[in-house]
């Protein structure tokens, strides 16, 4: 038997180039019999063979471990995983994939059916109002995701401040409550950022009063928070350092092409960060010349696919981008390659490397430094606010 599991062993973890000593390693524990077709997983998600290996070689730990704590297979789970990472670090070197390998492992175990679904965190009742007010904000104001998760952010604080307790009593709410709240995260943040924690508040306090869970609107207890929208001129970069950001990317590499695409896309078209991201393979229609774009308030615009655009996207797609199955059009430069984890973060990163390699250091660095780039050099060009606003995809001139 053992030496029928050592041949699919080998066999299935053949991409690695594993030596029959490191093999059996392999071979201990209740995980053992598992490990092959885990390989095969790891190896699917095109791991290189170091990374592979180190992988391979941290769940045989676990499946040893197993066997010294008397763990049965269908035992294992989450919380037993986090023993199992505490006792490790504290007799090995922390490695950066010790977490995400067993979380892996555990959800192809369960795609096998080898052990049970995790078991339902109960929700508290801060976590059913968050619940509650992330479907609001979805289904009835269209917010995308991104929107959504700064606003439960917002509500989430207020809620542990006013109930720390956990149990919620809106009815017991009081304007003094709010405004004992706005001093407290105010004074801990900037200037944009108390901006938005008190519009998030006004909208959660409103949407409370709609639902009928608290008996006066307190949302006009928020005093308005000094300066507005239009009190300063969004940052830019001039036309020459746009170029300039462009040609920093080495197109030689995979990842450069992947960076010149994205670059090319904010800086041509006027995208936002998860516009870019969220873009999808079905997303781009070569015969017509056309880009769909999924963007805010579930909005689905077509956009004309420029001929610069289009040779960067091409380029990346048949000379960069990794065979993997995702349909997402970027992909993460290591593996498991997969659309972006954090979108909007992601490309607002690729924007601040390129800021780093010219060496341009503007007050935004994010993605959207570029898209403001773009209105600013059309208006300097002579197009009007309204042409401008229909590039950008504005709904309301005053955004524009």
């Amino acid at each position: 038997m053992a030496q029928t599991t050592t041949k699919r062993n080998a066999y299935m973890i053949k991409p690695f180039r594993l030596r029959v000593q490191n093999l059996r390693l392999l071979e201990a524990g209740p995980l053992a019999p598992h490990l092959a077709s885990f390989a095969a997983l790891l190896a699917q998600q095109r791991y290189c063979r170091v990374t592979g290996w180190n992988k391979l070689r941290l769940v045989a730990a676990l499946s040893q471990w197993m066997v010294q704590t008397k763990l049965p297979l269908k035992d294992l789970n989450e919380r037993r995983v986090a023993k199992f990472l505490g006792w490790r670090w504290r007799h090995y070197v922390y490695h950066s994939g010790d977490k995400c390998t067993p979380a892996l492992l555990l959800q192809h175990l369960r795609q096998l059916d080898v052990i049970p679904p995790p078991t339902p965190v109960p929700l508290t009742p801060i976590d059913v109002m968050e619940r509650a007010y992330g479907q609001y904000l979805r289904q009835e104001r269209s917010f995308m995701s991104g929107s959504v998760g700064q606003y439960l952010t917002v509500a989430r604080r207020f809620l542990w401040h006013r109930f720390r307790d956990g149990k919620i009593r809106l009815k017991e709410l009081h304007t003094k409550d709010v405004s004992d709240f706005i001093l407290k995260d105010s004074g801990i943040r900037g200037r944009r950022s108390a901006q938005l924690m008190t519009s998030v508040l006004r909208s959660f306090l409103n949407y409370l009063f709609q639902e009928g869970k608290t008996a006066t609107n307190l949302a006009a207890a928020i005093p308005a928070t000094a300066g507005g929208r239009l009190s300063e001129l969004p940052r830019y970069l001039e036309a020459a350092e746009v170029e300039k950001l462009l040609r920093s990317c080495d197109r030689r590499q995979n990842v450069g092409r992947r960076d010149y695409a994205v670059l090319v896309l904010l800086a041509r078209l006027g995208l936002r960060a998860g516009e870019v991201a969220n873009l999808e393979l079905d997303d781009i229609s070569w015969e017509n010349g056309e880009l769909v774009i999924w963007g805010k308030g579930n909005r689905v615009d077509r956009m004309p696919l420029l001929q610069e655009v289009g040779q960067a996207i091409a380029d990346y797609l048949t000379r960069g981008r990794p065979c993997c199955s995702t349909r997402r059009v970027f992909v993460q430069r290591k593996a498991p390659y997969a659309g972006f984890g954090s979108p909007p973060n992601a490309v607002s990163n690729i924007v601040k490397r390129a800021l780093g390699r010219v060496g341009l250091n503007p007050q935004n660095h994010g993605a959207h430094l570029l898209r403001h780039s773009l209105a600013t050099n059309l208006l300097r060009s002579g197009a009007s606010l309204a042409q401008i606003g229909q590039v950008l995809r504005h709904q309301q001139m005053s955004s524009t």
